[in-house]
């Protein structure tokens, strides 16, 4: 009987199992050239891949899509939709921190409104305190301008008065605003939480 060398057999097995294997179907790719024209392709060229393309097996089923490279205004346009959708969820997040905190301090509108009222009453007599010392000082004020005003050469020690008194009368108008301000901002912020309270707890 006649004997093969190993090697060959090997070979021999090795060609067959080859052989009998199904032949591999290659891709398609569906690309778009730069005036949008459809093309079918076993490759897609370098210069259209920013167009964006798919991937096809044998049947003709996309197995892969890959989109199109942005253009600067849409890059533009979706770094501002990301910007905003970020501070969208920071207004949320801030908001829900504001309303915990809320309710942490106040259990009803009514609490609030005392608080307020507690608030503004002690606003107005620092207004009404600061208000007199201003007016005070106003007519020391009006008083050196008038010894100024009726002295042809007056003396250094006389516009230092005046300057100094300018200057105080200015420190309390000052203070007299700020005490102000911050009772408006205390009517405001109070009517934001008595509207945001009736929302949390579903008052009408």
């Amino acid at each position: 009987m006649r004997k093969f060398p190993a090697q060959l057999i090997i070979w021999t097995l090795a060609l067959s199992a080859l052989l009998s294997l199904p032949a591999m179907a290659a891709n398609i790719y569906r690309y778009y050239d730069n005036q949008g024209n459809l093309f079918h392709g076993s490759q897609v060229p370098p210069e259209f891949v920013k167009n964006g393309y798919e991937v096809l097996n044998e049947k003709g089923q996309v197995i892969q899509t890959v989109a199109r490279a942005l253009t600067a205004e849409e890059r533009e346009a979706q770094a501002l939709a990301l910007q905003s959708q970020q501070q969208s969820q920071e207004d949320r997040a801030r908001q829900e921190e504001e309303d915990r905190l809320l309710l942490r301090l106040y259990r009803s509108p009514e609490e609030v409104i005392r608080r307020r009222d507690s608030t503004v009453e002690q606003l107005d007599a620092q207004i009404t305190a600061l208000t007199g010392l201003r007016n005070d000082a106003q007519r020391r004020l009006d008083s050196v301008q008038g010894q100024v005003d009726g002295n042809a050469n007056p003396p250094e020690t006389l516009l230092s008065q005046l300057e100094n008194a300018t200057e105080e009368r200015d420190r309390l108008q000052r203070q007299v605003e700020r005490v102000e301000n911050e009772k408006v901002e205390t009517l405001e912020t109070a009517e934001r939480n008595i509207n945001r309270l009736r929302e949390l707890l579903n008052l009408d």
